[in-house]
């Protein structure tokens, strides 16, 4: 209860310390400030001097190494048996890890350390930890070490730089070893494989005959020929039909019917008989133009023109042995139009299709023979090739496992990529200033806020009270 009651109190002391200040003066207030801001830039450039003088003189050497960004890659083929790859692909392929990250780990290492350390017969303490730097969207990985002299800080750089590429040839190497060990270990499966296929092979010839899948091939490549050589005559048939086709559309005649037509045509007799029917016919056609239709004249020319049908009729009953007076009519005496010929076309493309016809048909027999011959030989030329593929399959595997392993080791950079010195380890001039200047600033900025803290102090009053009188 007691504290309950001194606390109201306490917060009107801390209140009115706040809001009214100490009694002094307005002369002895501004004093006290002055001496406080002179004591306090005083401490604070005095530890900024003392670490400037206690801080030793340090110098800064510096390099840059670049990471090839193309892949590289090797393709070894051997006499169609099989084949080795080997390729290195850009390091930057993977937008999950980005290979720098590797080398920084690898550079700020204990292991890499030591080993520059070592070179230089220091300790790693002394060496210390390069700082690096690796800009966005490059290959660029920037290094910089410090030490007490010029000449310390470049056998710094050179001796990290140079125990870094003794390091990544090493792990090249170990990973290379690696890799050749798993190979070599499935080396004996591999030889035990290809000689029992061997063994399968030479069992299986002397127990069926079949010394070699040539035979077999020769007699698919004769049915292939031969298959060939019916589709050829298919298509020039087809061609043939389609030309014939055409022709018969046009005639408005089958090839039978242009047969029948080219030998009342090559008639003498009914050739004569045609003339005599077609000038006939166009004296008919004259006279019923001047004269009525029962007219004498008329009547004459009709009375001849049905005797030389019914002598055309005859003589196409005796060429023919039969008699169609649409099929007669169709032949002209002069032949203007040229049908003749178009009827010996048509005579001699059905003659051609079908003797193209018979050579289908004896081709299907041949064939039908073959096909038998190249079945009953199916089955051993089929286990036959499941031998010869199976040993070739082994030897493949065999003969690519031994060149994988020689042509791994001439790829050394697909686990650790290639990295070379794109500006050497320099050799400063001058010493670094960059703690100077950074403790400079820190004085600085110490003293800018300390007397900025001071005038806040001595402008409160009024702001303070002007809140507390809004509150």
């Amino acid at each position: 209860m007691k504290r309950q009651e001194h606390h109201p109190s306490q917060l009107l002391w801390i209140k009115r310390a706040l809001v009214d200040g100490s009694r002094l003066s307005v002369t002895e207030r501004r004093k006290l400030y002055v001496k406080v801001a002179l004591v306090s830039l005083l401490i604070i450039w005095g530890l900024a001097a003392s670490a400037i003088l206690i801080t030793p003189t340090k110098y800064t050497s510096r390099w840059t190494l670049i990471l090839p960004g193309a892949g590289a890659g090797s393709l070894v083929n051997l006499d169609s048996i099989g084949q080795a790859t080997s390729s290195s692909s850009s390091p930057y392929l993977s937008s999950a890890i980005d290979p720098r990250e590797n080398y920084k780990a690898i550079s700020t290492s204990k292991t890499l350390l030591d080993a520059a350390a070592a070179t230089l017969q220091i300790k790693s303490s002394v060496l210390g930890k390069p700082k690096l730097k690796l800009p966005s969207q490059t290959g660029l990985i920037h290094f910089s070490i410090k030490a007490n002299s010029a000449a310390l800080a470049a056998a710094k750089a050179n001796a990290h730089y140079q125990s870094l590429q003794a390091l990544l040839s090493q792990l090249r190497r170990d990973e290379i070893q690696l890799r050749e060990n798993g190979i070599r270990s499935s080396l004996d499966g591999f030889a035990n494989k290809v000689s029992q296929s061997q063994a399968k092979i030479l069992s299986y010839q002397s127990e069926m005959g079949l010394v070699s899948l040539d035979q077999f091939k020769e007699l698919a490549l004769t049915m292939e020929k031969l298959r060939f050589s019916r589709v050829n005559m298919i298509s020039k048939l087809q061609g043939l039909d389609a030309s014939k086709n055409v022709l018969e559309t046009h005639l408005g005649l089958d090839s039978q019917q242009a047969a029948d037509l080219l030998i009342l045509k090559n008639d003498q007799y009914f050739q004569q008989l045609l003339v005599q029917y077609t000038q006939a016919s166009t004296e008919l056609v004259a006279v019923s133009g001047r004269f009525a239709r029962n007219h004498p004249q008329v009547l004459t020319i009709k009375t001849e023109q049905n005797a030389l049908l019914s002598a055309m009729q005859k003589r196409c009953k005796a060429l023919l042995g039969y008699n169609q007076d649409k099929l007669m009519l169709m032949l002209s005496a002069d032949d203007i139009d040229g049908r003749a010929d178009l009827m010996k076309q048509l005579l001699s493309l059905a003659s051609q299709s079908e003797g193209l016809r018979q050579e289908v048909a004896s081709l299907d027999a041949e064939i039908k023979q073959w096909d038998a011959r190249l079945s009953s030989s199916n089955d051993d030329a089929a286990k036959l090739e499941d031998l010869h593929r199976e040993h070739q399959l082994a030897t493949a595997v065999f003969t690519s496992a031994l060149a994988k392993m020689d042509v791994g080791k001439a790829d050394i950079y697909s686990a650790y990529p290639m990295v070379q010195l794109l500006t050497p380890p320099s050799t400063p001039d001058k010493p670094d200033r960059m703690a100077f200047i950074l403790t400079l600033i820190g004085a600085v900025c110490a003293s800018i806020f300390a007397l900025t803290g001071l005038i806040v102090l001595w402008i409160r009053k009024p702001i303070l009270r002007k809140i507390l009188t809004s509150a």
